[in-house]
């Protein structure tokens, strides 16, 4: 991928005293004027987990299911952490949306890395 391509994918918050200010049209425009080989690292490297999970249907059935995460770091100590926040976020929203197919005790089972994503720059 061009580092110009890259810089009309992302979004870009800039780096403030007491927090961040959005900031994506600037640094776009800056990512264009720049030559590729002013870029260090030529390849972000994403890891992708496994999640495995056990819940219960409406009409009381236990299901397994997964899903895949692609995490923001490599292996840390708060995965297991931020993969139960997003997979709960998903459920809420979910059962929001079809109150008809909600379902209840959602427990993680297995969080396991599968593969590494490369984006070449």
């Amino acid at each position: 991928m061009h580092i110009h391509e890259l810089a009309d994918c992302c979004t870009f918050d800039e780096v403030a005293v007491g927090g961040n200010l959005p900031a994506t049209e600037e640094y776009r425009a800056f990512l264009k004027k720049l030559h590729p080989k002013q870029i260090l690292n030529m390849r972000i490297t994403i890891p992708l987990y496994r999640v495995r999970y056990s819940y219960m249907t409406r009409r009381g059935n236990v299901r397994q299911s997964e899903k895949f995460f692609f995490a923001t770091a490599g292996e840390h100590e708060e995965l297991h952490l931020e993969v139960e926040m997003k997979l709960k976020d998903w459920f809420e929203d979910e059962n929001r949306e079809r109150p008809y197919r909600a379902v209840s005790n959602v427990e993680i089972l297995d969080i396991g890395r599968v593969a590494y994503a490369t984006l070449p720059l």
